[in-house]
């Protein structure tokens, strides 16, 4: 997991034209770096899971510079860059074939990885409501040890 977190972070410092052609690595790099990341997440000690959400952190705050950085560069608002990055013109069929494919594994890693992040555990009243319920028996107007009464 540290290898891959490693070249991820590596990936911002090469230069553009390195990082166009380091692009279908990266994703590789973090599908599989997300793939320990939820590995840990159901399986991991207290402390494992605590490293590496500091290195998610990391990356997050790694990700928000660069956004910042590629803003300030090409005169574009976040806005204005995440449509530019959506828009399929702007690639080659390729790139956007990676491209696409590797958002929709992270996508479907982000969603199971959610489900273990802290306050995304269920709570009592969903967990209650996947416990299957116990029938109650019907009381009937029968009683158990028949009547008392001495009959004449």
């Amino acid at each position: 997991m540290d290898d891959e977190f490693d070249k991820i972070m590596e990936f911002f410092s090469l230069n553009p034209e390195d990082k166009a052609v380091k692009l279908e690595d990266i994703f590789e790099d973090s599908i599989e770096f997300f793939n320990k990341f939820q590995y840990v997440l159901e399986n991991g000690t207290e402390e494992e899971k605590a490293e590496i959400l500091g290195k998610v952190m990391e990356l997050q705050e790694k990700l928000q510079e660069e956004t910042e950085k590629m803003c300030t560069d090409s005169g574009l608002t976040e806005e204005e860059l995440k449509e530019f990055a959506n828009d399929k013109k702007n690639f080659t069929d390729e790139e956007w074939e990676t491209i696409t494919h590797a958002k929709s594994k992270l996508d479907d890693q982000a969603e199971q990885i959610s489900k273990h992040l802290p306050g995304n555990e269920p709570g009592p009243a969903e967990i209650a409501s996947s416990v299957p319920k116990k029938k109650k028996k019907k009381k009937g107007t029968k009683r158990k040890g028949g009547d008392k009464w001495v009959k004449s």
